[in-house]
């Protein structure tokens, strides 16, 4: 009767043993499945958030400062900032943009100025007033190298004062957003780099 208990007690680590492999085995497929699992969601991520880019289209970016002009009164009358394709954008349709303007007192979609690309402004409207390179002249569509100069010429009493605070957005199908928000400095002089 000994012999068969030590017998047993062999046997018994012998089942231990195969348990513990089995356990290893099923939680090394496990973790694998898991990390199978995480590999497809971030391909699935990155799948999606590159259709939703291309979708989106281009991308228009601010070049240089965003500038205020004087009108009189120590207010400024209109502002002006230079505008590009930000890297790996397309062309962008500047007759399909939509300029909205808002304060802390309004909102306000202001109009295209007839015809768009003009050296002059008209009051209350926005429009090209400069295009690099010059010999991209001709047309409103903003492509890659291009750089436009746009001027946004305020209404009558919506000038801003000193201190005051504005958004600028410009809108368009065929691209992403581009929100500018800057305050009028407490002094006002004839030309304003705005923050």
């Amino acid at each position: 009767m000994l012999i068969l208990q030590e017998r047993c007690e062999g046997f018994t680590g012998l089942e231990a043993a195969i348990v513990l492999i089995a356990f290893v085995v099923v939680a090394s497929v496990f973790a694998f499945s898991v990390i199978g699992a995480g590999y497809f969601a971030t391909q699935q991520t990155q799948s999606t958030a590159y259709t939703a880019l291309q979708q989106t289209g281009s991308t228009l970016e601010v070049l240089g400062y965003v500038h205020g002009i004087k009108r009189a009164d120590d207010e400024i009358g209109a502002i002006q900032f230079n505008v590009g394709l930000a890297p790996g954008g397309k062309y962008i349709d500047f007759s399909k943009m939509v300029l909205t303007w808002t304060t802390r007192d309004e909102i306000r979609i202001y109009d295209a100025n007839e015809p768009l690309y003009n050296t002059t402004i008209d009051e209350g409207k926005w429009g090209i007033v400069g295009i690099k390179p010059t010999d991209a002249a001709g047309d409103t569509v903003l492509e890659s190298g291009e750089t436009y100069t746009i001027y946004v010429n305020l209404a009558p009493g919506e000038e801003l004062g000193p201190g005051e605070e504005f958004s600028l957005e410009l809108t368009s199908t065929s691209a992403m957003s581009l929100i500018i928000s800057r305050s009028a400095p407490w002094q006002i002089d004839n030309i304003n780099n705005l923050y």
